[in-house]
């Protein structure tokens, strides 16, 4: 849906040489429209369109209670887009230009098909990998806290939000995490990394991976609340 026309164009001639029907919306409304009379077994789709771009798309599929496999193509480098889109349970972000098509093949694959096409000793391995990565590089992994961060103000569940950071903007202080379960109920946490260096922030990112996965639980049974978080 609504990318590049030409990249849309290969794109639909390249799954169909795969044996795929397509049917292609023009952005996320037309697309919500088209699903009242086709129900897909994959959705690829672009996080910048117009009128409703992709966010809103998957989230407004997810709050239906629907659950097709969505895999994202996009421009954007902005990791806070790319976290939501995970979070909202899409299967994977792929950024443009998209060039390794050896690899969209796999991982379309993986979408519709995704207990013969992936395996959780693979997942935990390239989760081992990227948790390598951040250990040895914490200027990074503190730079990536920071992007993840929410926006200062913004309107979620029809609650006004807005906080402020009390330390310098180059050391992590208080993270904070917010999300909307429904419109009407959403969950946060807050965590105080200002005195345990890096290991504070692996740990909030951690804690964030761990958030995550609730929501996505929260999505999955809409009927459910969310178990309580403990202190300790």
């Amino acid at each position: 849906m609504k990318t590049n026309p030409f990249f849309r164009s290969l794109l639909h001639g390249w799954l169909t040489s795969l044996g795929a029907t397509t049917f292609q919306a023009e952005d996320g409304k037309d697309a919500l429209h088209k699903m009242t009379e086709v129900h897909p077994d994959l959705m690829i789709c672009d996080i910048s369109m117009p009128r409703m771009n992709g966010l809103e798309l998957v989230e407004t599929l997810r709050n239906r209670g629907e659950q097709l496999p969505i895999l994202m193509i996009s421009a954007t480098e902005n990791m806070a887009d790319i976290a939501k889109a995970l979070r909202l349970g899409v299967q994977d972000v792929l950024l443009k230009p998209v060039k390794d098509f050896d690899r969209l093949r796999e991982t379309v694959y993986a979408c519709l098909y995704p207990a013969m096409f992936s395996s959780r000793v693979e997942e935990e391995e390239r989760l081992f990998e990227d948790w390598d990565a951040l250990v040895s590089n914490p200027i990074a992994a503190s730079r990536l806290l920071q992007e993840l961060q929410p926006p200062v103000q913004q309107e979620m569940s029809h609650c006004r939000i807005h906080y402020r950071q009390l330390v310098s903007a180059d050391k992590p202080g208080l993270v904070l995490d917010i999300a909307p379960l429904s419109e009407n109920d959403l969950a946060f946490y807050c965590l105080d990394v200002t005195r345990a260096g890096d290991n504070g922030v692996l740990a909030a990112l951690l804690l964030r991976a761990l958030f995550n996965g609730l929501l996505q639980e929260q999505l999955a049974h809409q009927g459910q609340r969310l178990p309580e978080m403990g202190s300790c």
